[in-house]
């Protein structure tokens, strides 16, 4: 076979062979403008030790890091539920735990042991308004038996017979959030105002002739303690976001009741979250009324929140509209 004929025959496999197998065969392997750019930037990155995103020079590059949840700021004492499976479990405050996407089960576990408490909590409405209401029971007759063997005498008369105590609250909760238009995390808070009007009602299933509770904060709330009839409670608190670690919370509750004294509360507290799930929240009580000695009295306070489950839903997207 002569050159010439070599080179057409050549010429004519050359021009046969796919694309793809091609693409893969030395000397015809080719690298596409884009291919060759991302490498370029990726090896230019490496060099300087940075990853940047160009969207965002203060976000790593790549996939967003995102630990944010919603029930950081959703504290149990607003209108919000926890989705399914998902809750936490605090000392002082209401430890939750999502049901279902209407129900919500709570529970004070640090007075459990003097009064066992249950309570439930059901979403009505949820939008640029939140609405939910909260019921439950609790049994107060424990902890007047240990105050009684303590030698506790402005909480129970030693000489008092203890009947069986049964108390009820309703409760009705609105919450309004306030979301941050220019924030990068969409759907999460930077405030939240709460208002809340709750009834409970106490009632002895024996005789009873226990007196009123004589001290702060447990006097506030006598009446049901004690199986003496109904305690109206009203309350306004506020949550909000200082940054992804740190959050503060504050609020006021007034208590009514026709048979015994009146009180006045408020609470301050800082919520400093030292690990992704678990949070350190130091504040302080301060509680006004006519109880004991002395009708001002604060308190200093501490809790410890462990956050479980899944990552929590966003609640007020963009074009979301209100849900039932």
């Amino acid at each position: 076979m002569s050159g010439k004929h070599a080179i057409f025959v050549i010429l004519i496999i050359t021009a046969l062979i796919p694309a793809e197998l091609e693409a893969q065969v030395w000397p015809f392997r080719r690298r596409s403008q884009a291919e060759r750019a991302t490498r370029d930037l990726e090896r230019r990155q490496r060099e300087t030790g940075q990853q940047t995103n160009f969207f965002n020079p203060l976000q790593p590059f790549g996939s967003r890091r995102n630990n944010d949840r919603d029930d950081h700021i959703w504290s149990p004492e607003t209108a919000y539920l926890s989705i399914p499976q998902t809750g936490n479990v605090s000392i002082t405050n209401p430890s939750r735990l999502g049901i279902n996407s209407k129900y919500e089960l709570q529970s004070l576990l640090g007075a459990s042991y003097w009064v066992p408490n249950l309570m439930i909590k059901r979403r009505i409405h949820s939008g640029e308004i939140y609405w939910a209401t909260r019921h439950g029971i609790y049994v107060p007759t424990p902890g007047l038996n240990w105050a009684q063997n303590k030698g506790y005498h402005s909480y129970v008369d030693t000489t008092a017979a203890i009947p069986h105590i049964v108390a009820i609250r309703n409760e009705l909760i609105v919450s309004k959030p306030f979301m941050d238009d220019v924030s990068c995390v969409q759907g999460i808070p930077w405030l939240i105002i709460t208002a809340g009007l709750s009834a409970d009602y106490g009632l002895s299933l024996e005789s009873n002739d226990l007196s009123a509770i004589d001290e702060h904060i447990i006097g506030s709330r006598s009446a049901p303690l004690t199986g003496k009839g109904l305690l109206i409670i009203a309350r306004l608190r506020a949550d909000a976001r200082l940054n992804d670690f740190t959050f503060i919370e504050g609020g006021f509750r007034y208590f009514n009741s026709t048979h015994h004294n009146n009180g006045f509360e408020h609470h301050a507290a800082l919520n400093y979250f030292a690990a992704k799930n678990f949070s350190i929240s130091p504040g302080y009580l301060l509680s006004i009324g006519n109880f004991g000695s002395s009708k001002v009295k604060i308190y200093p306070s501490l809790d410890l929140t462990w956050y479980f489950g899944q990552k929590s839903r966003r609640g007020g997207r963009i074009f979301e509209g209100s849900r039932f």
